[in-house]
């Protein structure tokens, strides 16, 4: 049976195409999918391009990301609908909506993948991300989950709270330390530990510890984007990572006992002090948030985990209900973020400039700023 949303869409829509990660992406014709039962079409606004993106689908694909070729990348973004399936009894077209990066397996919620970036390592990931959900956000046209697509209260957001619709792209990256902040259950008025924290994912733990009304300690190597995160509010202090864990457990025990460490370390720091510091600076009964892309093991002070009783537990991505309890959080006022948080857009294109996009992302992307592929007119 034939939806009825089908017939308001074009029969084919552009989506930035790649065939191989060493050679240069196409705008490529691709037939327009149907709205489905549990499929949402939506027209992308504001997709992100991350700052590492070109180390994901160019110049050979350095990161190692797996994903499915040929296929269209991108997996979040501010959107409207431009078509609801036959099941929707909420969702309209033309609804503002944040769709979120996580994929989930339908009759396996543990399977799930990166859409648009990443396909696992499983036989179910990859059958997920092969088949109905290889093309992302990319594009003038998209599809997208429908446990996968949350509203977003125009007349709060836009009228209300006078935030532009391109400032709320950043939600993009917010979700993820709101789930790992959220699964540790960090409370007002305790101290966070964010390491790294002068990083976009890091960065924004700050600003969701925050709203969250902890008392945030922000550290990390880059002097400059410290001071910018100190100026977010009288609740943030911050710390060097010194390369020496001796010295950054002293510098820790400066602002005293922390009730939460959260970690969303990089690929290769593996080995940096600041993971063993963070854990040995945790009151006891402290607890452990690991949401990082450390390959390989880390080195644990067993014995001190053991002693104080810490609990460590480990986020991948997030659920739907965190990104409508974060959606919740923005709409109520709580949750600062755009301009008035010190958050710009420095970069918008269009899928011809994927070029420009990717190269402005890797130069200038970063802790509050961030590139967007622009496919359709607000």
């Amino acid at each position: 049976m034939t939806a009825p949303a089908k017939q308001s869409l074009p029969e084919t829509y552009t989506g930035l195409q790649f065939h191989s990660p060493s050679s240069p992406p196409t705008l490529a014709a691709l037939p327009t999918p149907a709205p489905t039962a549990g499929t949402v079409v939506i027209k992308p606004l504001y997709a992100i391009v991350v700052q590492y993106a070109n180390e994901i689908f160019m110049n050979g694909n350095p990161r190692g990301y797996r994903y499915p070729l040929p296929f269209v990348p991108g997996g979040t973004c501010i959107a409207r609908i431009a078509a609801v399936p036959r099941d929707a009894t909420s969702y309209k077209p033309g609804q503002l909506v944040f769709v979120e990066l996580t994929v989930r397996a339908r009759d396996d919620p543990d399977t799930k993948i990166l859409r648009g970036f990443h396909e696992g390592a499983t036989e179910g990931t990859k059958k997920l991300m092969e088949g109905e959900w290889r093309n992302g956000c990319w594009a003038t046209l998209s599809t997208a989950p429908m446990e996968s697509v949350h509203a977003l209260n125009e007349d709060i957001l836009i009228r209300q709270l006078g935030y532009k619709i391109e400032e709320l792209g950043t939600l993009s990256q917010l979700i993820v330390p709101f789930a790992g902040l959220s699964d540790i259950g960090l409370k007002a008025g305790e101290t966070v530990l964010i390491a790294p924290a002068t990083g976009s994912f890091g960065s924004c733990a700050v600003h969701i510890a925050l709203a969250m009304g902890a008392r945030v300690i922000a550290m990390g190597r880059n002097e400059a984007s410290l001071a910018e995160l100190k100026k977010l509010s009288d609740r943030i202090e911050t710390a060097k990572i010194s390369g020496d864990v001796r010295e950054d457990v002293e510098t820790l025990a400066k602002f005293g006992p922390l009730d939460v460490y959260f970690d969303i370390s990089p690929p290769h720091a593996g080995m940096s002090s600041h993971i063993k510091a963070g854990i040995t600076a945790l009151r006891p009964g402290g607890r452990v948030s690991f949401m990082g892309g450390i390959r390989g093991d880390v080195e644990l002070p067993y014995g001190l985990v053991v002693h104080k009783g810490l609990t460590i537990k480990g986020t991948f991505m997030n659920t739907p209900q965190q990104a409508k309890d974060m959606i919740r959080t923005l709409e109520s006022g709580v949750l600062k973020i755009g301009s008035r948080a010190g958050m710009t857009v420095i970069g918008k294109f269009g899928l011809e400039d994927w070029e420009q996009a990717l190269n402005t992302a890797a130069a200038e992307g970063g802790p509050g700023k961030s590139v967007y592929f622009v496919p359709n007119k607000e």
